[in-house]
């Protein structure tokens, strides 16, 4: 008798978990995020035209950690999605022959993580020969974003995150109603997950042995026929008012002491690199006060000032939207940099 009323409890408890198992066992299966089953060396398929969104930052560290082994990466491209458009083939024509390049960024990149990306280079062993590190203006009030999974950084680049937490905010976005009902029946449910924000049509080209992201179509026909791309539509849709300049400080001591630390890392490696200061749309240049303390920072001949571009900074028309320069005006940038040009703060430094 007893038994019987232990098993029926068992079977009870079973059919009451049921939905729950159901839903794990479909998110392992289905991997929506692409984080729990092992990277293979690839994101998308070749058809795909719609992607639930995708934690880049997470992709960096999987795509160096399954490449590295046979390709040996001794150079490293650091920023935000900014810095996805500054080409390893335009880099390279400024590394030396045999240099071993890819990109090592993150969505929404912060100071924070490309710190704890270089430490995580460093404890491995690897030798950073060479870097290209893009810093927009913005990044030096960015604050990093560990509960959200677009931004969430790598488990294994930092200590805030524990793998529990990190798949406890996947599981937590994939619960949602919309994204299962997606995920079972993708046609019906597209618009839906777009417009909630949960997908994206943004699906560029990948050179995933680089870690690279590209628009071949764009800049195709940006090359060919720049109507084409930059369409009143488009141009009205990313207009914006320009800023007041000059623009205020946002080096903070916290900020200086993320800074001064990625610079002796760089100097501990040994490391020949390169500071881009890149042009936004709006005007969103860098103040005189921030320019003159990454220049003590880094050195005045490793930092390249770009923000202040009247034209770069002032027409939709270098750009895919309203924050990323076009991949051939990033290639003119990298240019300047490695022949030590730059654009100073129109406005004094201080002494």
């Amino acid at each position: 008798m007893h038994n019987h009323g232990m098993k029926r409890f068992v079977l009870l408890t079973l059919l009451a978990l049921l939905p729950v198992l159901l839903l794990v066992a479909f998110y392992i299966v289905k991997d929506p995020f692409h984080v729990v089953k092992p990277y293979k060396g690839q994101v998308y398929n070749p058809d795909d035209t719609i992607s639930l969104s995708i934690n880049w930052g997470y992709i960096t560290v999987e795509s160096y950690k399954y490449f590295d082994p046979k390709e040996h990466f001794d150079s490293f491209i650091f920023g935000s999605s900014v810095s996805w458009y500054y080409l390893i083939k335009d880099w390279q024509r400024h590394l030396p022959k045999g240099a071993r390049p890819t990109h090592f960024n993150a969505l929404r990149e912060t100071l924070y993580g490309i710190d704890n990306k270089l430490r995580y280079l460093e404890q491995r062993d690897v030798k950073i020969k060479h870097a290209l590190l893009i810093m927009e203006d913005e990044m030096l009030m960015r604050r990093t974003l560990d509960n959200d999974v677009l931004f969430v950084q790598h488990p294994e680049t930092t200590r805030e995150v524990s793998w529990w937490r990190f798949h406890q905010l996947y599981f937590n976005a994939y619960r949602h109603p919309e994204v299962v009902a997606y995920l079972l029946c993708p046609g019906p449910m597209t618009q839906c997950v777009l417009d909630k924000g949960f997908a994206t049509t943004d699906v560029s080209d990948r050179d995933e042995r680089i870690n690279e992201s590209y628009y071949h179509w764009a800049d195709s026909v940006i090359d060919a026929n720049p109507s084409e791309f930059f369409t009143p539509e488009h141009v009205a849709r990313y207009t914006l008012p320009l800023k007041e300049l000059p623009c205020r400080p946002k080096i903070n001591d916290q900020v200086l002491s993320l800074l001064q630390d990625i610079a002796s890392i760089l100097k501990r490696q040994g490391t020949d690199y390169q500071i881009i200061i890149p042009p936004h749309y709006g005007y969103e240049a860098i103040s005189s006060e921030d320019l003159y303390l990454m220049e003590l920072v880094f050195g005045a001949e490793r930092v390249h000032d770009y923000s202040h571009d009247p034209e770069l900074g002032s027409d939709v028309h270098y750009y895919y939207d309203d924050g990323h320069l076009i991949s051939r005006e990033c290639g003119h940038l990298i240019d300047s940099a490695y022949n030590a040009v730059s654009l100073h703060s129109p406005f004094l430094k201080p002494h």
